[in-house]
């Protein structure tokens, strides 16, 4: 069994005169990976894999820097502006010896990925955690039709009031 957290990078700036992979995040977009790096205090990945993005690699050290972990983000340029085919082959690679792994991108291909692994439809806003598990030995054997399960979705949205009743 593999466990697959998907983030999609939370709020960022619009676009304007930078260019669109050094896009930083909103006050609201910190705010939002902190919320989500409180959830991750449950569930520790072995293994990160991030755009990289500006607005990808922010969130994710947010939400790690909150969650406690020192993993090291391994940013890869084919997460962002792939599609999912690009997407698979990059989970593929995977060591079979990783069970829980985080990948850190951009929509619409892992709003793309998260449904056509859960076959059904999933909307990723930005910020949100798709947690989806495949019931396979190795990444490798991850394919669009693999058995896989949604098991969670959340928005910072809905984190929103129990982080705030934290501080």
């Amino acid at each position: 069994m593999k466990t697959l957290f998907v983030l999609r990078h939370a709020q960022a700036v619009h676009f304007g005169d930078t260019p669109d992979h050094d896009r930083p995040l909103t006050e609201k977009g910190m705010q939002d990976a902190q919320r989500m790096g409180r959830l991750f205090r449950g569930m520790r990945p072995a293994q990160v894999l991030c755009s990289t993005a500006k607005r990808a690699v922010t969130t994710a050290d947010l939400a790690l820097r909150i969650a406690e972990s020192n993993l090291h983000i391994q940013q890869l340029r084919q997460l962002y502006d792939s599609d999912i085919g690009q997407h698979l082959q990059i989970l593929q690679s995977v060591a079979t010896a990783i069970d829980q792994l985080l990948i850190v991108g951009h929509n619409p291909t892992l709003e793309g990925l998260v449904t056509r692994l859960a076959h059904r439809p999933v909307v990723m806003k930005t910020g949100s955690l798709a947690i989806v598990t495949a019931s396979i030995e190795s990444w490798n054997d991850l394919t669009a039709a693999s058995p896989c399960s949604l098991v969670g979705l959340f928005y910072p949205a809905m984190l929103k009031k129990q982080s705030d009743d934290l501080d």
